[in-house]
Formats: structure tokens, sequence, C-alpha cells
């Protein structure tokens, strides 16, 4: 190969882009519960601007003395999500929820999996 370089340049560029793209599909049902509004990228005015924005990476800006929260999304929805100060309190209770849920299933599975090789599993692998 002549430019290895490159190639991996373009690796990491590309692998960047999904996990965005992932970071957005995880993102946007919960940003949704919370209220946040979805302004969609349907003018070439909008479109624009979304391309402006840092993606995938939940941001906010003072207007008028308040916090704007802005979340920007050209890979899935190709829009942007707008909230409050309230929303966004709403997104992070959310996420914790999540997280905890996770992590409890988590816990579950490596539990029955313990529970599975510590039986007949074992003494099929380990003849006990």
């Amino acid at each position: 190969m002549r430019y290895p370089l490159l190639t991996i340049l373009l690796l990491c560029v590309c692998v960047g882009c999904q996990s965005a793209a992932q970071r957005a599909q995880q993102m946007e049902p919960l940003l949704s519960q919370a209220g946040f509004s979805v302004i969609p990228a349907d003018t070439p005015a909008r479109v624009e601007k979304l391309d402006h924005i840092k993606p995938a990476k939940l941001s906010y800006f003072p207007v008028n003395g308040k916090q704007l929260y802005w979340f920007a999304d050209p890979y899935v929805c190709k829009c942007v999500f707008r909230g409050t100060e309230q929303n966004y309190q709403m997104y992070q209770q959310l996420s914790a929820q999540q997280l905890q849920a996770e992590a409890l299933d988590d816990y579950q599975t490596q539990q029955a999996y313990t529970e599975y090789m510590g039986g007949a599993a074992n003494q099929v692998f380990y003849g006990q």
C-alpha cells in the first residue's frame, strides 16, 4: 500500500462519523421525551445553518438571559433539536434512568451467565 497514513486517517474519520450517528440515534428519543422541539433542515438556509453547528453534541447558547439548548443531527433526521433549561433537566433525568436500566440489564445478564456456567455447562466443559 502506497499511502498507509492516508488510509488510516480516512478510516478514523469514517469511524468517527459512525459513532456520532449512533450517538444521535441514542439521544434523539430522549430529547423528544424531554420536550425538545424538532426543527427540520428543510430549506437551503436551514441546511446551511445545520452544516455550521457541531453535530451530535448537546450545546447551549445564551438567548435573552436564558440558556437555549441545541442538538444538531445531520446524520439521522437532518434536523436540530431545540430546548429550554427545563427540557435539558428532563433530558438529564431520562438519561440517568436509561443508564440505570442498562446497568441493571447488564448485571442480570452477567448473573444469568454466572449461574449457567456454574451449573450444567461447568460439568460439560470442565468434567465436574
